[in-house]
């Protein structure tokens, strides 16, 4: 979080299920449509699926993400979410696709799986849309073997992704401890290992150097 200049992150067991926890999080679910790019890596869609919604693809552009040109004609008043793609370290036309998503009253999810530590303006990729994910696999420029990130300034939505994550425990103060947690929702477990974070916390310190 301090390193985009989110809000809030939370740290989880991988990329694609980052894209989960925040899809579930955002309440997208069966009989919603998620518009995303045609060219992406199958996490992507897959995410979409598994929440039981439907994937809507887009055409790319010179960027190799999603095309905002085309974006319009795929937003319906079905569209729950839109989730842009920043493909192989690029940026896609997050200003303009954050932009549209504003007009029809759609948030974006910016998977930013492919491009941590990108840019533009000055502004950290995955800090344009409501939230943004990170993959921190072992072909990823940051990596810690395994692993994922989110990122948002929604302070509520964090905290139902961090209950998400964790088997949906709600995580106030509780007289019974671990156990006596309440819950708003069922949940599952994609929590990031401390041996993860450790790794992460090394090389979020060469990020920069490595870029």
């Amino acid at each position: 979080a301090k390193y985009t200049g989110a809000g809030f992150a939370l740290a989880v067991s991988s990329g694609s299920a980052a894209l989960k926890v925040a899809l579930a999080a955002m309440g997208i679910g069966p009989g919603d449509e998620v518009v995303t790019q045609g060219f992406t890596f199958v996490a992507t869609w897959e995410a979409i699926l598994e929440v039981g919604a439907i994937p809507v693809f887009t055409e790319v552009d010179q960027t190799l993400a999603m095309d905002p040109v085309d974006l319009k004609k795929k937003v319906t008043d079905r569209t729950a979410c839109i989730v842009p793609v920043h493909m192989l370290g690029g940026a896609a036309d997050i200003e303009r696709i954050v932009a549209i998503g504003a007009e029809t009253g759609v948030p974006v999810l910016e998977d930013t799986a492919q491009a941590a530590g990108g840019r533009v303006g000055g502004r950290h990729l995955g800090t344009f849309g409501t939230c943004g994910t990170f993959s921190f696999d072992p072909v990823k420029t940051l990596t810690t073997g395994e692993g994922g990130m989110i990122i948002t300034d929604d302070e509520e939505l964090w905290r139902a992704m961090s209950e998400y994550h964790d088997h949906g425990h709600d995580h106030l103060p509780n007289a019974g401890g671990r156990g006596g947690e309440g819950r708003h929702f069922i949940g599952d477990n994609y929590r990031m290992m401390e041996l993860q974070g450790a790794i992460g916390l090394a090389q979020l310190a060469k990020l920069d150097a490595m870029l």
